[in-house]
């Protein structure tokens, strides 16, 4: 999880808060409240993490509990990859 986090992290940091680099990014910040994270970026980071971690995110998944802080997406991603590998293992 914690390699999850550590790459989400450096995204988020690149992407979101570039202008930014002192803001704090905990594993629990809220990042779609707090402004780190608009609409828009939230297309961005899910094309992201679809890319980076080869899963799918269907659009009714895209939600807060998912992707509101970085724990969040790293339970969520590792979640989904446990999942694929599942079906992967299965389907062989």
């Amino acid at each position: 999880m914690d390699e999850i986090v550590n790459r989400v992290r450096a995204y988020v940091r690149e992407n979101f808060l570039y202008m930014r680099p002192d803001w704090p990014l905990p594993d629990d910040a809220p990042l779609l409240g707090s402004g780190v994270v608009d609409s828009i970026g939230v297309v961005e980071l899910v094309e992201f993490l679809e890319r980076e971690f080869a899963v799918v995110i269907p659009e009714e998944e895209i939600t807060e509990r998912h992707l509101g802080t970085l724990r969040a997406i790293a339970e969520f991603v590792g979640a989904k990859r446990d999942v694929e590998r599942t079906r992967s293992t299965h389907a062989a």
